[in-house]
């Protein structure tokens, strides 16, 4: 955002909450009070053309699940493609999982030998899902020892392990492809006593569907090497309204927002002031710049085509390629 820009927007933020002194509001209030609009009131309130994008990421062999960055972006919007090709996508855990369950097989990894370990074992059934795997025996004291994988890095093929009572690391190591296994668990295990590990096995392929939960992407199948996935979603606006932030590029973005943003920035400074009756003054023109905004967006949307069962045979390609495909 230019700085004239953003000198707009605290120029008319400060007359309208009668605050033309530092000692009123001071620039770092003021500032913050504009970010927080701008960052988190703005994108939740509004959708608009502008701050829709493509968000594209590449898949690690061996890694099903993928973050979400919401610092970033607000919201996701399918279709996905994987590969180029359109795929399934889903937002409930029940409908996915119907599909792709996550199946556990149990394995005896062998008996305690009276201390609490190393144990060493190699699984039988390999590669098995990161995060989906727990050990378990009986320790001498009666009580029940339960330790459940985490991966080292998403770009890694090995993890520790994490004791599900306490929380607390255990000492060892699990390599998901290879099946190699060691664990050091707090208590004793009895010699009569087995130790037992619950995996997910999978097989490796191109994935064809993408679950999103909890700003997690989770493919299936489980990736097998390295695929381009592509979806569109609405960002958040960058972090530009800062004294050092005037590049050119961001001048496009804010500008025709300026006024929306200076209500806006203006009314979450007399909320903190319980100023209400500024606030009911301020709140007809803050509509008005809303209506602005929604406007355009409405406007550049007017060509589109409301999608139906038919679109497809409206002479266009049929192929299952998506924006950026081959």
């Amino acid at each position: 955002m230019s700085k004239s820009t953003l000198q707009q927007i605290k120029t008319k933020v400060r007359r309208l909450t009668a605050s033309p002194s530092p000692n009123q509001l001071s620039e770092s209030d003021l500032e913050e009070y504009i970010d927080t609009f701008y960052e988190q009131d703005f994108p939740s309130a509004l959708k608009t053309w502008n701050l829709r994008s493509n968000l594209e990421f590449f898949t690690v062999a061996n890694e099903d699940q993928y973050p979400f960055d919401t610092d970033k972006y607000q919201a996701v919007l399918p279709p996905v493609y994987i590969d180029g090709y359109q795929s399934f996508y889903s937002q409930s855990q029940d409908e996915f999982f119907k599909i792709y369950p996550r199946l556990s097989t149990e394995q005896n990894a062998g008996l305690g030998d009276g201390s609490n370990g190393p144990y060493s074992f190699t699984l039988s059934a390999v590669p098995v899902l990161k995060r989906q795997v727990t050990v378990s025996a009986v320790a001498t004291d009666g009580s029940t020892m339960s330790a459940s994988d985490v991966p080292a890095s998403p770009t890694s093929n090995s993890g520790t392990w994490i004791d599900n009572v306490t929380g607390a690391a255990l000492a060892g190591s699990i390599n998901y492809v290879t099946g190699a296994c060691a664990i050091t668990f707090t208590n004793s295990i009895a010699s009569t006593e087995n130790i037992t590990v619950r995996t997910s096995p999978y097989q490796a392929s191109r994935p064809g569907a993408m679950l999103f939960f909890k700003d997690y992407f989770i493919l299936r199948p489980v990736p097998d090497k390295v695929y381009r996935v592509a979806i569109e979603v609405y960002q958040t606006p960058s972090q530009l309204l800062s004294s050092n932030d005037h590049s050119d590029s961001n001048v496009t973005d804010v500008k025709q927002w300026w006024q929306y943003i200076a209500f806006g920035a203006a009314i979450k400074v007399l909320q903190d002031r319980q100023d209400m009756d500024s606030i009911q003054n301020i709140i007809p023109f803050f509509k008005e710049q809303e209506n602005l905004i929604l406007y355009r967006t409405a406007t550049q949307q007017a060509p589109e085509r409301t999608a139906t069962i038919y679109t497809d045979q409206a002479g266009f390609a049929s192929s299952n390629q998506g924006f950026g495909g081959r």
